[in-house]
């Protein structure tokens, strides 16, 4: 089987991409889901850290990965899909596909993020019990500092146009109920992309946390059959390639 890299996002950590690992690993893959520089702790390490920081600590990950295996597949969600979109420009070489998942192309402005919190509180107050979304998005603004939002702006400023040099076989997944990226940004970056084979699909049940959301199993069904579609084509050619310089 195959190699896969998966990276999380922003202000996030691995479990955002934890269904889709567990199942990759039960298929038999390599399977490296790190965790992005200044991540996973408090708001202190991200304050430390750059989106140079963010890619270099994917990059690494990447390589450890390349050191094992000749060819790697890239799973992004969230930022996670412009680095690694990023890499596989970077290593077209040897990347032998591109998922995006709710990559932000087009997010939500502050303004738009604060319509969406007091939409969030009116329906707690009208139905008068908890709302998921409402604790997520307080705590979300409540440790993210405002250099970290303002290095993630320049890491999507800095991928954005990078996206019309990516050829590897791409994927793009979108939750249409997305609460924080624009769903154009999967037309974006499926209409930019030079990639003779991308492929596009669309949710519309679910939102942001697409890998955790009702829809999840099919996202990931569909993840790991472009994946092993992928894989066989790429041991055809090599078998194929093996045959023709066979001196017997």
């Amino acid at each position: 089987m195959g190699a896969c890299l998966l990276i999380h996002g922003f202000t996030g950590s691995p479990f955002e991409l934890e269904p889709l690992a567990a199942r990759l690993r039960e298929e038999g893959h390599d399977v490296l889901l790190p965790t992005l520089a200044g991540h996973g702790g408090g708001r202190g390490e991200m304050e430390r850290v750059t989106w140079l920081d963010w890619i270099h600590s994917a990059d690494a990950a990447l390589n450890e990965l390349l050191r094992r295996n000749e060819r790697v597949h890239l799973v992004g969600f969230s930022m996670g899909g412009l680095i690694a979109a990023y890499l596989s420009v970077k290593y077209a070489g040897r990347v032998t596909s591109l998922t995006m998942l709710s990559a932000p192309i087009y997010t939500l402005n502050p303004k738009q993020l604060f319509k969406k919190i007091a939409e969030a509180i009116q329906l707690t107050m009208r139905h008068r019990s908890p709302h998921e979304d409402i604790t997520r998005y307080l705590t979300k603004m409540k440790a993210t500092p405002p250099r970290s939002l303002a290095h993630f702006r320049r890491l999507v400023q800095t991928v954005k146009p990078m996206i019309s040099e990516v050829e590897v076989p791409l994927l793009v997944i979108q939750g249409q109920l997305d609460e924080l990226v624009e769903a154009r940004s999967a037309d974006y970056i499926h209409q930019t992309a030079r990639s003779e084979r991308k492929d596009i699909h669309y949710f519309p049940e679910s939102a942001h946390m697409i890998c955790h959301d009702c829809e999840a199993h099919h996202v990931v069904d569909l993840v790991i059959d472009f994946v092993h579609e992928l894989d066989g084509r790429w041991e055809h050619v090599d078998t194929r390639h093996e045959q023709h310089h066979d001196p017997t």
